[in-house]
């Protein structure tokens, strides 16, 4: 068993996550890791062993990045939509220029 871990950074979010997976496990047709926070694929491979989100945290030097990088983050203001009248129904994402196409409202 060889554990193998790759730090994927998100450049708009500035987030860090941590996925691990054993390089001799069975393959599976595909595997993919989202975003605890907006659902976002940061991770997704074809026959790949299965892999693990084990830690995420807030990307603080981005002088050394990680092995891959992703540069979409569909995070929203939930909390403002429900509780700042002129906000309900707004679009509230926190990055709209980095929001995918499908998930904007």
């Amino acid at each position: 068993m060889s554990y193998k871990k790759l730090l994927i950074d998100n450049t708009v979010c500035s987030r860090r996550f941590h996925v691990t997976f054993d390089d001799e496990a069975t393959p599976q047709t595909k595997v993919e890791i989202k975003c605890p926070y907006c659902d976002i694929t940061v991770f997704t491979a074809d026959n790949h062993p299965p892999v693990n989100l084990v830690r995420e945290e807030n990307l603080i030097k981005t002088s050394s990045l990680g092995d891959e990088l992703v540069n979409v983050c569909a995070f929203e203001d939930k909390l403002s939509q429900k509780t700042i009248p002129q906000l309900a129904g707004k679009d509230a994402h926190v990055y709209p220029k980095a929001v995918p196409s499908s998930s904007h409202k």
